[in-house]
């Protein structure tokens, strides 16, 4: 039987996730109005919802959104999509090309900032298609979110699960003779992007003749020395990310030295006007209310045992099969992923795993392979599940285009489909026990 505050916080869940469904009330103060209830209920303490916020990925998104708006002004973004669409043909290989991009990228770079990066671009690529822009800038944000697993310095789940069971980096591509997380990952993320291409792009192949031929026109007059500037300190903050967990550079850092030199650069260019409109347009005080009750809920999901319970009440109908365990640990995290942040679900499931590991008395790590593919594949399903789709909904509605919790499910549906079918056959095709 599940206790008052376990029943309290799947009814907070209930709530989110029903009013976000509905859209007629701002997601933000739904959000924050939530995590008020379960810090006044007694689901959270002060203290636990302090620790279950993220606020470092609060100050990274709010860091790069005034880093995104610098890179628009600049003309930057222009110069990208031009450089692809006159490489590029087809435009579901464009749109393919552009999904894979930030997949690869985000192996490297947190999925927030790959997001806002890369939702510009698709969505002067969409709209000079004549394509709708929300399928293409919400798949950006699938594909960022789909590879950070890849190895163990993409995502946090990764570089959790490799602390507790002290992996070492070339265990995420071979572990024991086999092939590991990478090549389940890159695989999951190749047949996804394909197919959500192939989706997106329908009907558009009429229109890219005229398109090609306005991307071959000559470039519009863009501000050299501002895009110099921009892509100088963006290079900066990755250069910081790239060797944050030999540092410990924070995200929110990384992001406030890229914003404060860009800025720095344009005042003293005289050019006051861009930074006004950067800080206005780019620091989204919406998307970070919204953030902190999504970490809120997560983190009493967490802390009142109900992942926990979850899991091992699923386990415990499943017997001692490990094909049948790893396939309950893939598809349980792929539920739970979707609507609770990731983080402190692998928190929660870690000793799960290594509990049943030595139940059964097997390698503990790739029942964590498999936990990792349902956690990191399957947090793509709603934009509650991860902070880069959030992002990208928040961007296109800055950009006055809306998108219900049906409109997002109707493009995550098949991506996150294809990805997690195609890394669980993979994953047991090579671990079948």
């Amino acid at each position: 039987m599940l206790n008052a505050y376990q029943l309290e916080v799947l009814a907070s869940l209930a709530i989110l996730v029903a009013m976000c469904a509905w859209g007629r009330v701002g997601r933000h103060w739904v959000s924050i109005a939530v995590a008020i209830l379960l810090l006044a209920t007694g689901c959270l303490t002060p203290r636990q919802f302090i620790e279950g916020v993220n606020w470092d990925v609060i100050g990274l998104v709010l860091g790069m959104g005034v880093m995104t708006a610098y890179l628009e002004l600049s003309g930057a973004m222009d110069l990208a999509t031009r450089f692809l669409r006159r490489r590029v043909a087809s435009p579901t290989l464009l749109v393919f090309t552009l999904f894979m991009a930030a997949g690869l990228v985000s192996v490297a770079l947190e999925n927030v900032s790959v997001t806002l990066l890369f939702a510009p671009i698709a969505a002067r690529i969409a709209s000079e298609l004549g394509m709708d822009i929300a399928p293409v800038v919400i798949g950006v944000a699938l594909a960022s979110n789909l590879s950070g697993s890849a190895t163990m310095i993409g995502d946090p789940p990764a570089i959790m699960t490799a602390g507790y069971f002290n992996l070492a980096f070339t265990d995420f591509i071979v572990y024991r003779g086999r092939p590991s997380m990478f090549f389940y990952t890159i695989a999951a993320m190749v047949v996804a992007c394909a197919v959500t291409s192939v989706m997106v792009t329908r009907g558009s192949a009429a229109r890219i003749a005229s398109s090609v031929r306005e991307a071959r026109a000559p470039d519009p007059r863009i501000d050299t020395v501002f895009v110099y500037e921009a892509l100088g300190f963006l290079g900066l903050k990755i250069a910081l990310l790239s060797v944050r967990h030999i540092v410990e550079v924070p995200l929110s850092l990384a992001a406030a030295v890229a914003v404060g030199g860009t800025t720095i650069a344009r005042l003293l260019h005289g050019d006051r006007s861009s930074v006004r409109r950067a800080f206005r347009e780019g620091a989204d005080w919406r998307l970070a209310l919204f953030l902190v009750g999504v970490f809120a809920v997560s983190k009493a999901f967490a802390s009142t045992g109900l992942a926990r319970l979850l899991a091992v009440a699923i386990l415990s109908h499943v017997g001692r099969s490990l094909t049948l365990v790893t396939t309950a640990l893939v598809w349980i995290s792929v539920a739970a992923s979707a609507f609770m942040d990731n983080v402190p679900y692998t928190a929660t499931m870690l000793p799960v795993v290594s509990s049943i590991a030595r139940a059964l008395r097997v390698d503990p790590v790739p029942l964590a392979w498999a936990m990792l593919l349902g956690t990191t594949l399957g947090g793509n399903l709603t934009f509650i599940g991860a902070s880069a789709n959030v992002t990208a909904v928040r961007y296109l509605e800055r950009k006055g285009i809306r998108v219900s919790f049906s409109d997002f499910l109707k493009i995550s549906a098949p991506f996150n489909t294809a990805s997690v079918v195609t890394g669980w056959l993979l994953f047991e095709a090579v671990w079948g026990f």
